[in-house]
Protein backbone atom coordinates (compact mmCIF):
# COMPACT_ATOMS: atom_id res chain seq x y z
CA UNK A 1 0.00 0.00 0.00
CA UNK A 2 1.58 3.28 -1.14
CA UNK A 3 1.54 6.12 1.27
CA UNK A 4 -0.70 8.52 0.19
CA UNK A 5 -3.57 5.85 0.03
CA UNK A 6 -2.51 4.85 3.56
CA UNK A 7 -2.54 8.22 5.14
CA UNK A 8 -6.29 8.85 3.27
CA UNK A 9 -7.18 5.82 5.05
CA UNK A 10 -5.65 6.88 8.31
CA UNK A 11 -7.21 10.43 7.94
CA UNK A 12 -10.69 9.23 7.46
CA UNK A 13 -10.35 6.42 10.46
CA UNK A 14 -9.37 9.14 12.31
CA UNK A 15 -12.24 11.47 11.68
CA UNK A 16 -14.53 8.37 12.46
CA UNK A 17 -12.69 7.41 15.79
CA UNK A 18 -12.96 11.07 16.79
CA UNK A 19 -16.80 11.35 16.57
CA UNK A 20 -16.93 8.23 17.88
CA UNK A 21 -14.87 9.34 21.41
CA UNK A 22 -16.77 12.58 21.18
CA UNK A 23 -20.57 11.07 21.46
CA UNK A 24 -20.27 7.05 22.40
CA UNK A 25 -23.89 6.49 21.30
CA UNK A 26 -23.49 8.87 18.33
CA UNK A 27 -25.00 7.39 14.77
CA UNK A 28 -22.73 8.10 11.70
CA UNK A 29 -25.72 9.13 9.10
CA UNK A 30 -23.09 10.12 6.13
CA UNK A 31 -19.43 10.74 5.16
CA UNK A 32 -16.97 11.40 2.64
CA UNK A 33 -13.44 11.15 1.61
CA UNK A 34 -11.51 12.61 -0.76
CA UNK A 35 -7.86 12.65 -2.03
CA UNK A 36 -5.67 14.74 -3.92
CA UNK A 37 -5.31 18.73 -3.94
CA UNK A 38 -8.26 21.20 -4.00
CA UNK A 39 -7.53 24.35 -4.72
CA UNK A 40 -8.85 27.46 -3.13
CA UNK A 41 -10.27 30.92 -4.21
CA UNK A 42 -10.78 34.36 -2.50
CA UNK A 43 -14.59 33.71 -3.23
CA UNK A 44 -16.31 30.71 -1.27
CA UNK A 45 -16.66 27.63 -3.29
CA UNK A 46 -17.69 24.04 -2.49
CA UNK A 47 -14.86 21.47 -1.53
CA UNK A 48 -13.97 19.29 -4.51
CA UNK A 49 -15.60 15.71 -2.80
CA UNK A 50 -16.94 17.30 0.19
CA UNK A 51 -20.81 16.98 -0.41
CA UNK A 52 -22.27 13.99 1.16
CA UNK A 53 -25.12 11.77 -0.22
CA UNK A 54 -28.81 12.83 0.93
CA UNK A 55 -29.43 11.28 4.24
CA UNK A 56 -32.68 10.78 6.54
CA UNK A 57 -31.96 13.14 9.76
CA UNK A 58 -34.30 11.86 12.89
CA UNK A 59 -34.41 15.35 13.87
CA UNK A 60 -32.25 17.13 16.83
CA UNK A 61 -28.33 17.83 16.87
CA UNK A 62 -26.11 16.82 14.28
CA UNK A 63 -22.56 17.21 14.21
CA UNK A 64 -20.20 17.54 11.14
CA UNK A 65 -16.59 17.30 11.22
CA UNK A 66 -13.92 17.95 8.46
CA UNK A 67 -10.55 17.27 8.59
CA UNK A 68 -7.84 18.22 6.16
CA UNK A 69 -4.54 18.63 4.93
CA UNK A 70 -4.47 22.55 4.87
CA UNK A 71 -2.07 24.84 3.43
CA UNK A 72 -1.45 28.38 2.73
CA UNK A 73 1.21 30.69 0.84
CA UNK A 74 2.38 34.13 2.15
CA UNK A 75 2.79 36.33 -0.85
CA UNK A 76 5.87 37.88 -1.20
CA UNK A 77 6.12 41.06 0.28
CA UNK A 78 3.19 40.78 2.79
CA UNK A 79 2.60 40.20 6.05
CA UNK A 80 2.84 35.95 6.75
CA UNK A 81 -0.56 36.49 9.14
CA UNK A 82 -2.94 37.80 6.44
CA UNK A 83 -3.54 35.22 3.91
CA UNK A 84 -6.14 33.18 5.72
CA UNK A 85 -7.87 29.70 4.73
CA UNK A 86 -12.00 29.99 6.19
CA UNK A 87 -14.09 26.86 6.25
CA UNK A 88 -17.87 26.56 5.89
CA UNK A 89 -19.91 23.49 6.90
CA UNK A 90 -23.10 23.90 5.36
CA UNK A 91 -26.20 21.98 5.85
CA UNK A 92 -28.69 22.04 2.47
CA UNK A 93 -31.56 20.90 2.83
CA UNK A 94 -33.42 18.03 -0.05
CA UNK A 95 -34.50 21.77 -2.21
CA UNK A 96 -31.23 22.54 -2.45
CA UNK A 97 -31.06 25.88 -0.21
CA UNK A 98 -28.54 26.21 2.72
CA UNK A 99 -30.34 25.09 5.58
CA UNK A 100 -27.50 26.55 8.13
CA UNK A 101 -23.98 26.85 8.40
CA UNK A 102 -22.86 25.20 11.55
CA UNK A 103 -21.32 26.65 13.96
CA UNK A 104 -18.45 27.65 14.96
CA UNK A 105 -18.04 27.38 11.30
CA UNK A 106 -20.26 30.03 10.71
CA UNK A 107 -17.52 32.58 13.17
CA UNK A 108 -15.53 32.80 10.12
CA UNK A 109 -12.23 31.66 12.73
CA UNK A 110 -9.04 30.82 9.91
CA UNK A 111 -8.81 26.84 9.26
CA UNK A 112 -5.48 27.59 8.93
CA UNK A 113 -2.92 30.69 7.86
CA UNK A 114 -0.06 31.43 5.60
CA UNK A 115 3.56 30.88 7.43
CA UNK A 116 2.39 27.36 8.73
CA UNK A 117 3.53 24.15 7.38
CA UNK A 118 1.13 21.98 5.79
CA UNK A 119 -1.01 20.53 8.97
CA UNK A 120 -3.75 18.54 9.37
CA UNK A 121 -6.80 20.23 10.80
CA UNK A 122 -10.24 19.54 11.78
CA UNK A 123 -13.29 21.15 12.60
CA UNK A 124 -16.61 20.21 14.39
CA UNK A 125 -19.90 22.10 13.19
CA UNK A 126 -23.25 21.78 15.05
CA UNK A 127 -26.49 21.98 14.32
CA UNK A 128 -30.26 21.79 15.38
CA UNK A 129 -32.85 20.68 12.90
CA UNK A 130 -36.24 19.30 12.26
CA UNK A 131 -36.35 15.89 11.26
CA UNK A 132 -36.01 15.69 6.98
CA UNK A 133 -33.32 14.95 4.54
CA UNK A 134 -30.24 16.53 3.98
CA UNK A 135 -26.85 16.43 2.73
CA UNK A 136 -23.39 18.14 3.95
CA UNK A 137 -21.23 20.63 1.86
CA UNK A 138 -18.06 21.90 2.80
CA UNK A 139 -17.26 25.32 1.19
CA UNK A 140 -13.59 27.29 1.89
CA UNK A 141 -11.97 30.46 0.73
CA UNK A 142 -8.96 32.46 1.69
CA UNK A 143 -8.78 35.94 2.65
CA UNK A 144 -7.39 38.66 2.87
CA UNK A 145 -4.86 37.86 -0.16
CA UNK A 146 -6.36 37.23 -3.07
CA UNK A 147 -3.28 36.03 -4.81
CA UNK A 148 -2.41 33.82 -1.89
CA UNK A 149 -1.95 29.90 -3.23
CA UNK A 150 -4.02 27.67 -0.56
CA UNK A 151 -5.10 24.28 -1.08
CA UNK A 152 -6.96 21.62 1.13
CA UNK A 153 -4.96 18.10 0.58
CA UNK A 154 -6.12 15.06 1.76
CA UNK A 155 -9.61 15.18 3.10
CA UNK A 156 -12.95 13.37 4.76
CA UNK A 157 -16.37 15.18 6.57
CA UNK A 158 -18.07 12.45 8.57
CA UNK A 159 -21.87 13.52 9.84
CA UNK A 160 -23.66 12.16 12.89
CA UNK A 161 -26.16 12.41 15.34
Amino acid sequence: MNMKKHWLKSLAVAAVVAMASANASADILAGVTAKGQHGLMDVIMPVAGMTTAEFKHPGGQLAATYTAQCYASKVEGQLADQALVNVEICVRSAAGGCAAVLSPTDAGAPFCAAGEMPRITSVTGLATLPPGNYRIMVRAQTQHQPRAHAWMGPRSLVVSH
